[in-house]
C-alpha cells in the first residue's frame, strides 16, 4: 500500500469504528429500554441489588456485543464509507489524487478493503467468538424474559444405521442439571435399542460426562442400573445449542450449521441460516459498492440527496433481505434462493454503479 492508500484507510477506519461505536450504542441502549420492565421484576423478584444488576447487565452486554457486531457491521461500514470520502471531499483532496493520474476507483480501494476486513471479522465472530458466548447469552435472555433460566430439551442425531434421541424435561445450563432425562438409541435390530433414563442428571467436569442420580438401562427386556449417561460430547454448552427449542441461528458457528443441515435436511430455516452466514458479511463490501457513488460528486450543491438515496437504497437492500428471510424461513421460497437474492440483485447494482463512478 502506498502512502496515500494508508490515509485513506486510516480516515476509513476511524469512521468505521466511529460509526459501529454509534450503532453498537443504540442497539444496546433500545435493547435495555425494551427489557427494562422485566429487569426490574427480576431484581425484585430475585432481591437484587442495584450494583449486582449493573454488573449483570455489564457482563451481559459484554457477550451480546459480538452478536450486535455482526447485525449492524454492514451498515456501520456503508456510513463509514459515506463520511469517509465527503472529508477527503470537503477538504479538496480528492482532486489532486486524481490529478496525479488515479482513478477514483484507486483511490477507494482501501474504503473496499475496510469493508473486506468487517466481513471476515463477522465470520470470525460467527465461527469463534459467538459460539462461546451463545449459551451464556441464552441463559440471560431466559432469565430477564421468565426469571428462569430452564429449558426443555431435544436432540436427534443420526450415524450411519443408528438414530440417537435425547430429551430432557428439565435442562438447567448455569447449573449443569438434566432433570426426567431420556436417552435413546435405535440400530438396525430391535436388539440394539437401549433406553436410558434417569431423574436427574449433573455433568460432571472432571469425569466430561454426566452423572446419572438412579439411572436406569434398558436392552432387550433387561433392566440394569447406569452411572453414567456415556454422551461427553454433549457438554452444556452443546446440548443448548443442539436442543430442538433453543435454536437460534444467530448463536451458531458455520460448522454447527454444516452440522444441522445434514441431521434436519428437512428445516428450511436452517439451510437459510447457513447461507445468510455467507451473503450477510458480503454485505459490507457490497453496500460500499451502492453508496460510494453517491458519495463522490464534483458539483456544488447540497448533499442532502445523495445522503437520502445512500439510506434508501440500503433500506431497500434490508427490506428485500428481511422479505427474503421470511419466505425462506417459511418454506415458501428455497433457502438458498432466499438467502442469495439480495446479494444477487443488489450485488449487480453495485458494480454497475461503481463501475460508472465519475473520474
Amino acid at each position: 500500500m502506498t502512502l496515500l492508500d494508508r490515509y485513506v484507510g486510516r480516515i476509513a477506519t476511524g469512521a468505521f469504528l466511529a460509526a459501529l461505536l454509534f450503532f453498537l450504542f443504540v442497539s444496546v441502549l433500545s435493547h435495555l429500554l425494551r427489557f427494562l420492565p422485566q429487569l426490574t421484576d427480576r431484581a425484585a423478584e430475585k432481591d437484587i441489588g442495584g450494583l449486582e444488576m449493573a454488573w449483570f447487565l455489564l457482563v451481559y452486554y459484554a457477550k451480546l456485543s459480538p452478536v450486535l457486531f455482526t447485525m449492524v457491521a454492514p451498515f456501520a461500514t456503508a456510513i463509514a464509507g459515506m463520511f469517509a470520502v465527503s472529508r477527503l471531499q470537503h477538504a479538496n483532496e480528492t482532486v489532486p489524487m486524481l490529478f496525479v493520474g488515479r482513478s477514483i476507483h484507486r483511490v477507494l480501494r482501501p474504503v473496499l478493503l475496510v469493508g473486506a476486513v468487517a466481513a471476515g471479522g463477522m465470520a470470525a465472530c460467527w465461527q469463534w467468538v459467538i459460539p462461546h458466548v451463545g449459551a451464556d447469552i441464552t441463559n440471560a435472555d431466559r432469565f430477564i424474559q421468565k426469571g428462569d433460566t430452564k429449558f426443555e430439551v431435544l436432540v436427534d442425531e443420526r450415524t450411519g444405521e443408528a438414530s440417537e434421541y435425547v430429551y430432557v424435561r428439565r435442562f438447567y445450563p448455569d447449573q449443569g442439571r438434566l432433570e426426567d432425562v431420556h436417552f435413546l438409541t435405535q440400530g438396525a435390530l430391535a436388539a440394539d435399542t437401549v433406553l436410558v433414563t434417569a431423574p436427574v442428571a449433573i455433568w460432571d467436569a472432571a469425569a466430561r460426562d454426566w452423572r446419572l442420580e438412579q439411572g436406569w438401562s434398558k436392552r432387550a427386556g433387561r433392566d440394569e442400573p447406569q452411572q453414567w449417561l456415556g454422551r461427553g460430547e454433549l457438554t452444556p454448552e452443546v446440548l443448548l445449542r443442539k436442543g430442538r427449542d433453543t435454536i437460534d441461528a444467530e448463536f451458531l458457528s458455520y460448522s454447527d450449521l454444516v452440522e444441522m443441515v445434514d441431521a434436519r435436511p428437512n428445516q428450511p430455516d436452517i439451510r437459510l441460516a447457513l447461507h445468510r452466514h455467507i451473503t450477510w458479511p458480503l454485505a459490507n463490501v457490497l453496500l460500499l459498492l451502492l453508496v460510494l457513488p453517491l458519495a463522490v460528486h464534483f458539483e456544488r450543491g447540497s448533499r442532502i440527496e445523495r445522503v437520502l438515496g445512500a439510506i434508501g437504497l440500503c433500506g431497500g437492500y434490508m427490506l428485500v433481505d428481511m422479505t427474503c428471510q421470511s419466505l425462506g424461513g417459511q418454506g415458501q421460497l428455497h433457502p438458498v434462493v432466499a438467502a442469495w437474492t439480495p446479494t444477487i440483485v443488489f450485488g449487480a447494482l453495485g458494480i454497475v454503479m461503481f463501475g460508472s463512478t465519475r473520474t
